[in-house]
């Protein structure tokens, strides 16, 4: 076993100090995450697929399926005349 000097803050020291014994294992989670952010590559930003499928794996928070239409969207006829809810209404006035 080595033994490292490791010069601390008196903060960080008193916070340390009734973790003494657990320390080799918070120094080791502590080193894992630096390795694994190294690797990812510190310039790398979280995207909204990211989020998503974060929150998704979670099992809490279940995403809605995109929306697919086989019909197209179409752009409305324009044409002369008495707007054809007009015509309705006055229909269904005389009809009474």
């Amino acid at each position: 076993m080595v033994t490292i000097a490791v010069t601390l803050s008196n903060d960080l020291a008193r916070r340390l100090r009734p973790l003494q014994n657990r320390l080799p294992e918070i120094i080791e989670l502590g080193l894992h995450q630096v390795e694994e952010h190294d690797a990812l590559g510190a310039a790398r930003t979280t995207t909204k697929a990211d989020i998503l499928a974060a929150l998704e794996s979670t099992g809490i928070v279940t995403l809605p399926e995109p929306a697919t239409s086989s019909r197209a969207r179409q752009t409305p006829i324009r044409a002369n005349g008495t707007p054809a809810s007009q015509l309705i209404i006055a229909e269904r006035r005389t009809g009474l």
